[in-house]
């Protein structure tokens, strides 16, 4: 058909244009990064726990990584996985309506210090010593130096923010370095401490024994002199004798 008056072709019938690139649907994207194991794709359930990097995952996804000594991970232990210490919402309905609109921007968590739900709308952050949950909001508009749910000391490099974008996972990941390596420090010091402390132990135990040796009740003395002057008074006596008998022997040759 085509060039014999019955119809015209369209352009894209006859040229190949480009396809524009999907557009990406930001409501499944931010359902998939908040309310989905960023391992095994489950819905997330407690205990939900966190990496260095921001990252949700439930345990059993966690324990899973774990025993898997195929995958490589950032996650190499237990340790390098935080259980997150959430605030439950209690406004929260998990349904879907009538009309089937689902509302994204419901969760069943939400910040314990201004009450903003933690949908992916908002930007988390938790404290990588205590893991609690709370707003970046209520961190910035609320400094404290402990934390606002437990009351822990806050250190700013131990702040992971949550699903956090690009520049976030950058910064996080040298922070993470820099972790490791302050722990690093902190355990050979307790290390050297407590061996440091076990060796002054055993030298003031053994000082004690010694001194323990050398110094012995009034009692134990009274007894030990009786003994060493009764061996005494035998061996004066056995002298004694012996000199007689030969004092007598003497004699007897001499007559």
């Amino acid at each position: 058909m085509g060039g014999d008056g019955g119809s015209i072709p369209r352009r894209d019938e006859v040229v190949k244009v480009k396809q524009a690139p999907e557009k990406k649907n930001k409501d499944q994207d931010m359902v998939g990064k908040w309310q989905h194991c960023a391992l095994s794709g489950q819905a997330l359930t407690k205990p939900i726990m966190s990496c260095a990097l921001g990252r949700l995952y439930t345990k059993e996804a966690v324990i899973n990584l774990l025993l898997d000594k195929s995958t490589k991970s950032h996650i190499k232990r237990l340790s390098d996985v935080v259980e997150l210490k959430l605030t439950d919402n209690a406004a929260y309905k998990n349904e879907i309506h009538a009309d089937l609109y689902i509302d994204h921007y419901s969760s069943p968590y939400v910040c314990p210090v201004i009450g903003l739900e933690m949908s992916g709308k908002y930007r988390f952050a938790f404290n990588w010593t205590c893991g609690c949950v709370v707003s970046e909001r209520a961190l910035i508009e609320i400094p404290s130096e402990t934390c606002h749910k437990c009351g822990i000391e806050i250190n700013k490099e131990d702040i992971i923010i949550i699903n956090g974008n690009g520049e976030d996972i950058k910064k996080m990941t040298d922070q993470m370095k820099k972790r490791k390596e302050r722990l690093k420090k902190e355990k050979k010091k307790k290390t050297d401490n407590s061996e440091t402390n076990s060796n002054n132990e055993e030298k003031s135990l053994n000082n004690n024994e010694k001194l323990s040796k050398n110094k012995r009740p009034a009692g134990d003395n009274d007894k030990q002199n009786k003994k060493n002057k009764i061996s005494s008074d035998k061996t004066e006596s056995k002298n004694k004798f012996e000199d007689s008998n030969s004092y007598k022997k003497t004699i007897s040759q001499k007559q």
